[in-house]
């Protein structure tokens, strides 16, 4: 016996056909056939979860803003210096401040190359949060150290989007 519904679902551009067959929830969606194990299901779960749970971990606060990058990629997309700009605008960030901008990276390539790629992360929002006329950033970065988000699972694009709370940069103020 096959289960199936049509799903429209809020974060998803475009509606898909999902059902279950031999407990294996299957779905198609542009064109595209997905299958998901049960595991595989209760990991997708989690996903927006644990990012949520590691902010609020650690001392009790979390850093003043987060900006994302895309895989691979140091450069600052458009929409993230626009949320720097916004921030300042808003008073969370102030040019008189003192803030320290930490990079990071997810765990797929070398740690070696990763610490590298948050570095020039961290750098790439410190140069310009001083274009934005902040006087005071100090810079460091942590590579992979603190993303273990399904670690050790096949490398695939599915993985490389659940990722992306691991490819940032914490603007945390300085004590």
């Amino acid at each position: 016996m096959i289960d199936y519904w049509y799903v429209i679902v809020e974060q998803e551009r475009h509606p898909a056909v999902v059902y279950v067959y031999e407990n294996v929830k299957h779905v198609l969606s542009e064109g595209r056939l997905i299958s998901l194990t049960p595991v595989e299901e209760v990991v997708a779960e989690k996903r927006e979860e644990e990012p949520v749970k590691r902010l609020k971990e650690g001392k009790g606060r979390s850093a003043l803003l987060y900006v994302y990058f895309d895989f691979d990629k140091y450069k600052l997309r458009k929409n993230q210096k626009e949320k720097i700009g916004r921030a300042l605008e808003e008073g969370l960030l102030s040019q008189k401040g003192w803030y320290v901008v930490v990079g990071h990276a997810d765990w797929i390539g070398s740690k070696r190359y990763n610490l590298n790629l948050s570095r020039k992360r961290a750098e790439e929002v410190g140069k310009h949060l001083k274009s934005l006329g902040v006087e005071n950033v100090e810079l460091s970065w942590k590579g992979e150290e603190e993303c273990d988000l399904y670690k050790g699972r096949r490398v695939s694009r599915d993985l490389i989007k659940a990722l992306q709370p691991c490819r940032k940069v914490e603007i945390w103020p300085k004590d």
